[in-house]
């Protein structure tokens, strides 16, 4: 939402050079890729002692490539093109990442924070396609629940986070709205899903405090174990039944709570 305000108030035109401007390119939009990559080779300055050398060399490669970008040369190129640059390189750093980076506090402090941005962005496109995809009516032509066009958007959500072939191979019945929402948000095997997701987080954090309990040790354990048992005893159609839209908000805003306890936690003194 707050997204949504800010290029609405800043680019009134609202076409496409101004979307990938915004989401791309703009250093006064924090959420924008060349701001999130700023923030992590800044980041990732300060503790170069703590990183391997791999991971700096990378992020710093990625960094100034991608400085030499600009719309221009996103619209002669082709933003596919272009986005599936950005996406490799992404993907090239998580695995220099779990190449080369010890075992330890650092490696679990790097990986909580990746799961749980993981569980959000999963939640987050789940159901912001949700509201895309919602057909105009509900009869069975090929607008409607079921028709072509409502199939092929949720391919596109499965594809949109990698998932679609391991969901493929998991539902072999064909793709519905409910069977899609249980794989992204339940799958206790898909790396995306949001299940798996915050399950890694809290052993993170459990071997951060050295916690072997069943009881959590601190809030962020607690916040944590919380949404990860929630998960655990959930069925897809009591989701999609309860409403899709309300649970996915919900998710959101535990991962956020994760993110703030976890910060109050180890990080504020």
């Amino acid at each position: 939402a707050d997204d949504r305000e800010n290029f609405a108030a800043r680019y009134p035109d609202q076409d496409e050079r101004s979307i990938l401007q915004f989401f791309a390119f703009d250093e006064k939009n924090p959420s924008s890729i060349l701001s999130c990559l700023r923030f992590a080779r800044e980041n990732a300055r300060t503790i170069r002692d703590q990183i391997s050398s791999e991971m700096w060399e990378c992020l710093n490669k990625f960094y100034l490539e991608y400085s030499t970008w600009d719309v221009d040369r996103v619209l002669v190129a082709g933003p596919f093109a272009f986005f599936l640059r950005v996406k490799n390189g992404s993907h090239l750093f998580q695995g220099i990442a779990n190449r080369t980076l010890a075992m330890g506090e650092t490696r679990d402090f790097h990986d909580a924070g990746r799961f749980l941005e993981r569980a959000d962005q999963t939640a987050r496109i789940l159901d912001v396609k949700y509201h895309d995809l919602l057909p105009a009516y509900a009869g069975t032509g090929p607008d409607g629940v079921g028709g072509a066009v409502d199939v092929h958007g949720w391919v596109s959500v499965l594809k949109s986070v990698g998932a679609f072939e391991a969901f493929r191979k998991t539902h072999r019945q064909g793709v519905t709205p409910a069977r899609v929402a249980e794989f992204l948000v339940l799958d206790a095997k898909f790396p995306a899903s949001v299940r798996h997701c915050i399950g890694r987080v809290d052993g993170c954090l459990r071997r951060v405090s050295g916690n072997r309990d069943l009881a959590p040790a601190n809030d962020a354990e607690r916040a944590c174990g919380s949404l990860y048992n929630d998960l655990n005893y959930l069925k897809g159609s009591e989701i999609v039944r309860s409403g899709l839209h309300a649970f996915l908000e919900s998710v959101e805003d535990r991962c956020a709570e994760i993110g703030s306890t976890i910060s109050s936690t180890y990080l504020r003194y």
